[in-house]
């Protein structure tokens, strides 16, 4: 009896939405026998190398998810061996949505996903729903709780957050507010990601003598969101000295909120993540200090790892993305490689907008 996943995969190769390359691949990658399937006429594609990649992002209103498609477009507009397509699907920050995208991207026959999951707990499905058709997949960031992938990579989130709280609470210590409260806006503590920003922090603000008040989770990542989610801390936590924000908009919304208060002349702000605002902000000395990842760098080594395992070469399981701490001392010297690597949108890359 022919395995109806043979089948489709026959049909999609004879419709045009599969190349002979592409179907051969998936079959494989399923397990299944090919010797019939590769009788059949190449489909449309099937001359010279061409590949097809989906990147399912979480959200295009958040910056660095910009920046992360930038890199991935950036690597496969230098690919010279062949024509590399790369199609944003947009999440709009619902795992629902997410898992949608991916089921479009396998029907539209994408020879393999990368992917930002919209939470942790969420991308095992999309993992699953990958692996039953044989699209591989790469992790961008965030991770995933189980499920199979060709690669992740991922900032060194820890040791990032961990690097910024050092320098929060010395600055602290320095204007006399040693082992005052400290309060923080997280990203979803559902992420990977997220929990690692926190362990690192917590451990920083532990060594200088003090400790995490409160904190509250963003949920739709946006500077107005922040804003009031700040103003509510600063309320609630009057004796806090500290302030410390896990993404660029929350550190820009919080900002606002910190400066609009009584309290302004009496918090340290430090932050994780960095945009062109967050430089000019360490600049004037209204931010200590901020470990900025590199998301265009994120992206670029994303769709490396995905054209080697395309290609039938062999990968690194996981590459830890180094984050760059970047404080008024140092933001001079740094700023060439932040515009190369942190920020920038090139050529016919998305354009980030606040």
């Amino acid at each position: 009896m022919t395995d109806a996943r043979l089948d489709r995969i026959a049909r999609d190769l004879l419709a045009g939405r599969l190349s002979r390359r592409q179907a051969l691949r998936r079959a494989a990658a399923l397990g299944l026998a090919v010797p019939a399937l590769a009788a059949l006429p190449g489909g449309a594609g099937a001359q010279g190398e061409s590949y097809r990649i989906a990147y399912l992002t979480p959200g295009l209103n958040v910056p660095f998810w910009k920046y992360l498609s930038d890199g991935i477009k950036q690597q496969a507009a230098r690919e010279t061996a062949a024509t590399v397509e790369v199609t944003d699907y947009d999440s709009r920050n619902d795992a629902g949505t997410q898992l949608q995208n991916a089921q479009d991207a396998i029907t539209a026959g994408v020879d393999l996903i990368v992917i930002s999951p919209t939470d942790s707990s969420s991308a095992p499905t999309v993992l699953e729903l990958a692996a039953e058709n044989g699209v591989p997949v790469v992790i961008a960031d965030i991770g995933t709780d189980e499920g199979e992938y060709v690669s992740f990579v991922i900032s060194s989130n820890e040791q990032g957050a961990y690097d910024a709280g050092k320098v929060l609470t010395a600055k602290m210590a320095e204007r006399g507010f040693e082992g005052a409260g400290v309060v923080m806006i997280t990203i979803s503590q559902a992420r990977i990601n997220g929990q690692n920003r926190t362990r690192g922090i917590e451990r920083a603000v532990e060594e200088g003598g003090s400790e995490i008040v409160q904190f509250l989770e963003s949920e739709d990542y946006t500077r107005a969101e922040a804003q009031t989610q700040a103003s509510d801390l600063l309320t609630a936590n009057p004796e806090a000295r500290g302030f410390f924000t896990q993404h660029d908009e929350a550190a820009l919304g919080a900002l606002t909120a910190i400066e609009e208060s009584e309290q302004a002349d009496q918090i340290v702000f430090a932050s994780f993540d960095g945009s062109p605002e967050s430089v000019a902000l360490i600049k004037e000395g209204r931010l200590a200090a901020a470990s900025m990842q590199q998301p265009v760098l994120m992206g670029r080594l994303a769709m490396e790892v995905a054209l080697k395992h395309l290609r039938g070469e062999p990968v690194e399981k996981e590459t830890q993305v180094p984050t760059i701490l970047v404080t008024s001392e140092n933001v001079a010297d740094l700023e060439a490689q932040l515009a190369d690597t942190v920020f920038p949108a090139e050529g016919g890359a998305a354009t980030p907008a606040a």
